[in-house]
This record gives structure tokens, sequence and C-alpha cells, in this order.
């Protein structure tokens, strides 16, 4: 696989319709989108000379000399000026307004029409055209549900793909959605970063996917059923998405530790997704390691449970293995991928080398750190990908992977 869009973050709020294509995106958001679119030079010295010589004592005194340096001084006055016309400000794109939008609260107008402020008139437009798609093709759906925005999405999105730009980015089809998969209900912001982070071939079949989960097993919120009815329902789709390339029990690790927790407040279909990209023996191996790990809740030292106990499994899962550890994945990954939430193929190309549940616990703490460089905490402190590891880093394992990062960094 190319290398993964990052959550938005995570890295934000996020899933809808059992991976449907929409999210959340309130009314009042789409409402306020319309409203939204709504001196002298001084003398050489030979001239000086030629005064001093031709014009007598009277006309070299203090008058002349002074208005001299007075021209002087107004010259580096204008000078001091010059740096403050820097002309206007560049233009905000469209994507960039809509992706602001999103993150306003509900009908805080004036947050969404600052978002738009500095947009060209032409951008303005497109958002314009969002909001009356919108209201125009779902009014017969319930307003303010899901349901409303789930259509607005699906009916308009020719429109959201113009204006965010989808398939800007590097992203294959199965890291895009396996992205949108990671997405909780509520945040669009993280479908869009999802959407453009992906390359243009990855669009349509990724597209082709979610349309299948969300026809097929639309209503599916038990992650086992929902990924037995992908597996068996959408397995057309998922071929073509994957387009000869494996999705294994490494795979369905790295990627499920990257999904968003669901809840009732903020629900999503990660889990049930990602699994149902995989083929039968890779789901069987994932759910046998998973189960054996649990006699490891209690360890001093979890992955040295996880060694002992679920070796057979932990192999099973992961199919190559070496003698290394956790710290030395951690220190591959910084030396040749930029660091946590680096290309998903150099991540997995630092794994081979160490033992099974090493690799494992270095997938639960990356996972981890990404699921979290979009908090509050990462943004108060400028996390941007790739990360100052020295400054970022520390806040974000500090406040949530403070488990993850001892199972790794504790595996000898």
């Amino acid at each position: 696989m190319n290398r993964a869009p990052t959550p938005l973050h995570s890295q934000a709020t996020r899933h809808l319709g059992h991976f449907s294509w929409t999210s959340v995106l309130a009314v009042a958001l789409l409402a306020a989108f319309a409203t939204g679119c709504g001196g002298d030079d001084e003398p050489d010295k030979t001239d000086k000379t030629d005064v001093a010589t031709d014009a007598g004592a009277s006309d070299t005194g203090a008058a002349d000399t002074g208005s001299a340096t007075t021209d002087t001084g107004s010259t580096k006055s204008d000078t001091g000026s010059t740096p403050k016309d820097t002309g206007p400000a560049p233009k905000t794109s469209c994507g960039a307004a809509l992706l602001c939008q999103t993150q306003c609260g509900k009908g805080d107008t004036k947050c969404t029409d600052t978002c738009a402020d500095n947009v060209s008139a032409a951008d303005k437009t497109a958002l314009g055209d969002i909001a009356t798609c919108a209201v125009d093709l779902c009014k017969d759906v319930t307003e303010g549900t899901a349901a409303e925005q789930e259509c607005a999405f699906d009916k308009c999105y020719d429109k959201y793909k113009g204006c965010a730009e989808f398939g800007a980015g590097e992203g294959d089809c199965t890291s895009t959605v396996a992205c949108l998969a990671s997405c909780t209900l509520t945040d669009f912001a993280c479908r869009l970063s999802c959407m453009q982070s992906a390359d243009k071939g990855a669009i349509a079949s990724a597209k082709a996917v979610a349309a299948c989960v969300s026809t097929e097993c639309k209503g599916i919120a038990d992650a086992g059923k929902l990924a037995a009815c992908v597996s068996a329902k959408c397995s057309k789709a998922i071929g073509t998405c994957l387009d000869g390339s494996s999705f294994g029990c490494t795979d369905v690790n790295l990627w499920i530790s990257k999904c968003e927790k669901s809840s009732k407040l903020e629900p999503n279909n990660c889990v049930g997704i990602v699994k149902g990209m995989a083929d039968e023996d890779s789901g069987k191996a994932y759910d046998a390691y998973e189960t054996c790990k649990t006699q490891c809740k209690q360890a001093v030292n979890v992955i040295g449970c996880w060694s002992d106990k679920c070796t057979a499994e932990a192999k099973k899962c992961f199919s190559t293995s070496g003698a290394k550890n956790c710290q030395d994945i951690d220190k591959c990954v910084n030396s040749k991928c930029d660091g946590i939430g680096g290309g998903i193929d150099c991540i997995k190309g630092c794994l081979p080398e160490s033992k099974a549940a090493s690799q494992d616990a270095y997938l639960s703490y990356e996972g981890c750190m990404v699921r979290n460089m979009n908090s509050k905490e990462a943004k108060t402190a400028k996390c941007k990908f790739p990360y100052d590891q020295a400054k970022c880093v520390p806040i974000i394992k500090g406040q949530f992977c403070g488990n993850e990062a001892q199972n790794c960094f504790t595996d000898q």
C-alpha cells in the first residue's frame, strides 16, 4: 500500500450510515455555507563641489546641508514603509474553507463566515452550490438527521469532490477505505481529509466499496457480523480495491489499531469494515490472536505474556518474525519513515526482523499515537506530520498512550 492518509487527523470527531459517504454536517452549517457564500534625491558629491566653487560661502551654509540631510531622512522613512506593502493575502482554497467550516460549532455562522472570508468569488459560489444542492435534493429527508447528511453527501458528491479536490494525494484504495472507516460518525473533516489524501485512481474504487457496504450491510452494528457481510457481499468491490495485493492479518492489526473507539455518541464501523477487507484465514488468525491475548490483561509485562502464551497465534497473524524487539521497530520508523504517522509501506518494512508480539506491540503504540495526534493537546503543541519527536511524542504518549508505550518499551 501507498502512504496512508493520516486521519484528521485522528486526528478530530469522525462515520456515518455504516460507512456511507456522508457524515453529520448540521443543516445550520449547510445554511451557513450559503450565507458565507454570499522625496528628492540627494545631490552627488560632484554637484556639491560645483555649488561650493561657483556660489560662494553663503551657498554652502547650514541651510543647504540641513536640507540634504532632511531629504536623506525622508528617503529612509519611505524605505521603512515599503515592507508594510506586502500585497493581498493568498486566497483560501475552497477545500480549506470547507474543512474550516465543518469544524465550526452548530449554528455558528460567524465562524463559517470567517472561514469563507478570503476565498475567491468562484469558490464562494462553490460553497453555496453545496448548500443549495443539499437543500434541494434532500428536502424529503428528516431535517437535522444523519440520514439527511448521508443524502447530501451522496447526491452532491461531485460538488464536494470539486471543492475539496478529492484524489490529490498518494493513498491507494485500501488505505483510503481504512482511513474512512477510522472516522467516527460526526467527523466530516476526517472524511474529507481521507478523500483528499487519496490518489485519483483510488477514489472510484474506494467509493464503490463504501457504496456496497452502505447498501448491502446497512444497519449491522456487531463488528463480527459486519465483517462477514462485507466479506461476502462486497468481495467484487474489495477485489478491485486490492488490485492483486494482499490484506493480511498484519494489515488488520495495523489499521484496527488506528480505529477510533466507538461509542453510542461517536459510533463507527471501523473494526468490522477493516476485518471485512481481509481474506477468511487472515480474519480468523486475527480473532484467534486477540482471544488469546485476553488472558494477559492483568500481566505486569503484557507483551512478555503475549510471547509466552500466544506464540502460535502471533506467528499465524504476523507471518514473518525475527529476534528484534519493539524498541528496534521504533528506531527504524524514526530513522526511515519520518517517525510515527509515516508511510504505511515504510512502517510495515520495519516489522519483519522483530518478534511477532513486538510487531503487535508497536502497531498498538503507533496506532494510539496516530489516533490522538489531532487531539486538543496535540493542536496546542502544534503537532503536524512529520512530528517534532522531542516536543510532540511525549505529550501524546503521556496523555493518551501510556499503556501502549509501556508495553512496547518494556519489551525485552
